[in-house]
């Protein structure tokens, strides 16, 4: 165990310097859009139909015209997550940093020790921030974002059966310009979105047996290599059908992100593109005066671009909005449960949800329970 514990400090180190202030990390994107309101990943990322605030410029476009106020948004979003693991793992350690005395004996700390890692290896840590300002209005909206959610894990048995630990990062940042317009037909309504992209996606492992790669990685040029961003332009097109009754709306959806590939360029070994994909939505609303219950399922990444299953790629969910000061949500996203809720105090939005991310290519394989905290300031 002494062993591993000497080992696990040299691979810490590389995670400071890998989370250093010049250079972010995270996990491949396939068919989820790049940024996602809270609310909508509460209700299982089914947002083609209807999606919340900023999630509008990444999702579907073409639902700008729904609003009835001129200026539908203007305001600041900021959120937090992390793991079930991670916070489990946080708990236990504060939980036996209260019950450990003064009076510790060596053989106790140092079997707190050999317990602590024993987590680290069992336990997974995924954390992550996103931060969007965005001003959307009746047909044309506008947001700058960052996305960052690196993601930690450690294996006593690693692809070569050695103690092994392994890096995933999703780091996405930049800005989007959307426009959404009603047609002749006033059933039928576009929309588009151009975007600029600063993108890193790397992903690698350190056995603690290797101290070629650890010396790799602790040098600065050789890890900023590792984990340079490449930039890129791209072009999202959408359309809705909205066919809209006293009682009941029924809601159509088809979506083409990234038309024609988005091709980036720079030093970083990844992304070099975003590959188009085609999406359909289907939404069925129920509604009063000033209370809305939508149902939807979104089926992303209809020709198979990213060569996913079948559960990665069907999100279904619904929302329950109240008075609109009150919103609550859940669904499945890649298989798993959602929940999430919303309240709007006029300027300020707070958002809670609950989720899992499935890095595993099937349901159960490698999941992250995740929860997230949101808070927006605005109108």
């Amino acid at each position: 165990m002494r062993f591993k514990v000497v080992k696990l400090k040299q691979a810490l180190l590389v995670i400071g310097l890998v989370f250093g202030p010049s250079e972010l990390l995270l996990a491949k994107k396939t068919n989820q859009a790049i940024y996602e309101d809270p609310f909508d990943l509460g209700a299982g990322g089914a947002a083609l139909t209807r999606a919340s605030k900023d999630g509008i410029l990444f999702t579907n476009p073409a639902q700008l015209p729904l609003g009835s106020k001129i200026i539908r948004w203007i305001g600041l979003s900021t959120s937090v997550l992390t793991n079930k693991e991670s916070v489990d793992t946080a708990r236990d350690m504060i939980q036996q940093a209260q019950g450990s005395g003064s009076e510790e004996s060596s053989e106790e700390a140092s079997a707190g020790a050999d317990a602590f890692i024993e987590k680290v290896f069992a336990n997974p840590v995924r954390l992550g921030w996103g931060v969007a300002f965005s001003v959307l209005t009746h047909n044309v909206g506008g947001a700058v974002f960052s996305r960052l959610e690196p993601d930690f894990e450690a294996n006593l048995y690693g692809e070569y059966g050695m103690p092994e630990i392994r890096f995933t990062a999703e780091s996405y940042h930049g800005g989007a310009l959307g426009m959404g317009l009603r047609t002749p037909l006033r059933w039928l309504y576009l929309g588009a979105t151009a975007k600029y992209l600063y993108a890193a996606e790397p992903e690698f492992g350190v056995e603690l047996t290797n101290k070629e790669k650890i010396a790799e990685l602790s040098d600065p040029t050789s890890l900023q290599n590792s984990i340079s961003h490449n930039t890129g332009t791209g072009l999202d097109l959408g359309s809705l059908l909205f066919f809209q009754g006293d009682y009941t709306d029924l809601t159509l959806a088809l979506k083409v992100d990234d038309v024609g590939n988005t091709a980036f360029q720079g030093d970083g070994s990844a992304p070099t593109s975003f590959k188009q994909m085609a999406h359909a939505g289907v939404g069925v609303t129920l509604h009063t005066g000033a209370d809305a219950l939508h149902f939807a399922l979104d089926y992303r990444d209809i020709q198979g671009a990213y060569e996913e299953d079948l559960f990665k790629r069907v999100y279904a969910g619904t929302k329950l909005t109240i008075r609109t000061y009150l919103g609550l949500a859940a669904g499945f996203y890649q298989g798993y449960p959602t929940m999430g809720a919303e309240i709007d105090l006029i300027i300020m939005r707070l958002a809670l949800c609950s989720y899992t991310r499935e890095l595993g290519d099937h349901a159960g394989v490698n999941p992250r329970r995740i929860y997230l905290a949101s808070l927006s300031t605005g109108f």
